[in-house]
């Protein structure tokens, strides 16, 4: 059974995500920013979804600080709002999760990922070396920014 942690400072949001993951066979743990890390490193999770905005931190700035321990850790930004590609750290989001999630879009993201993980190694080393710029065909966002496994636009929500 995978293993997932939900990092939310909202109780109520943090359990509809956990039932849903539930459902789909994920051992799942609950933390707020707070006691995130060391969950990260006691419950040793293989993906980590994180809320962009909580009371003392950003998402992005809690990820960057798993990444900096566990590079390889596979981990999620969610947000209900639009996130702005500058208020975010760049190459540390594997995925952006659009709350509120249906349970469709996140079996789809989660396969998307489970299938992407082997080769998402490889790409980042070919991007990082030749810097690449990427663009979304929705809404021409730039989305260099954020992970090659990225599913959705995290500026318009679409699918890329």
């Amino acid at each position: 059974m995978k293993k997932a942690l939900l990092v939310n400072d909202s109780l109520f949001e943090s359990l509809i995500l956990k039932d849903l993951l539930l459902q789909l066979n994920y051992e799942v743990e609950l933390a707020d920013e707070y006691d995130a890390l060391y969950q990260v490193e006691q419950f040793e999770p293989e993906l980590i979804v994180v809320n962009y905005i909580m009371h003392e931190i950003r998402g992005d700035q809690l990820i960057e600080q798993i990444k900096e321990e566990k590079p390889d850790m596979i981990c999620l930004l969610s947000s209900s709002s639009m996130i702005q590609k500058d208020e975010v750290k760049k190459n540390i989001l594997d995925g952006v999760l659009r709350t509120p999630v249906s349970m469709f879009t996140l079996k789809d993201l989660l396969r998307r990922i489970d299938a992407n993980i082997s080769k998402t190694i490889v790409e980042k080393k070919i991007s990082k070396s030749d810097g690449e710029e990427r663009f979304c065909d929705h809404c021409n966002a730039d989305i260099s920014a954020f992970s090659l496994h990225i599913v959705f636009c995290p500026f318009c929500g679409e699918e890329l």
